[in-house]
């Protein structure tokens, strides 16, 4: 094998590496109103949810009823009781996407720019209560996908590392006074 072209396979892989690593970089970012009185909240109903995506996929009542049934599975293991009337919380939740077609430079001497894909997801959770526009918990998870199809898959799991963030109830009751 010739050095130009042992140079090129080396190249060619660590581009690949590269792309591969900045594609896998998820953001997660947690807002809390810090005079929320997190202990007072013991119950929740959903209630607005949106997607907003070109790629039917996404996009589809199927997939909302998934993430709906991962967010109130979530909710329910940090101490939560899941109501139809009077809710302490209302969790709001948005699904956006986005196709990127991109290029980046290429790794070595002579290989050009290479073309890179893939699908920006923005899932947002809020919690609010009942009323109130302004939540009192807001979970932003963007999770950089090669396809939809692969964002699919991924976004129910990025709702339960959200939600993971929300503070645990204790099962214990709280003293009256």
């Amino acid at each position: 094998m010739s050095t130009t072209l042992k140079r090129l396979c080396v190249a060619t892989a660590l581009a690949l590496v590269a792309s591969s690593t900045w594609l896998s970089a998820d953001d997660l970012r947690i807002v809390v109103d810090p005079k929320a009185d997190f202990s007072a909240f013991r119950t929740f109903a959903i209630g607005v949810t949106r997607t907003d995506s070109a790629r039917p996929e996404i996009d589809n009542t199927l997939f909302e009823k998934k993430l709906t049934r991962t967010i109130r599975a979530a909710l329910e293991s940090r101490g939560l009781k899941h109501v139809q009337d009077r809710p302490d919380l209302v969790v709001d939740y948005a699904v956006t996407s986005e196709d990127v077609n991109t290029t980046q430079r290429g790794g070595g001497r002579g290989i050009g720019p290479q073309p890179l894909r893939f699908t920006v997801g923005t899932l947002v959770i809020d919690m609010r209560t009942p009323g109130a526009q302004a939540p009192v918990w807001r979970g932003v998870y963007r999770d950089d996908e090669k396809t939809g199809s692969k964002l699919v898959q991924k976004l129910p799991d990025d709702a339960k590392k959200l939600i993971a963030k929300y503070p645990k109830r204790s099962n214990q009751p709280r003293p009256t006074t």
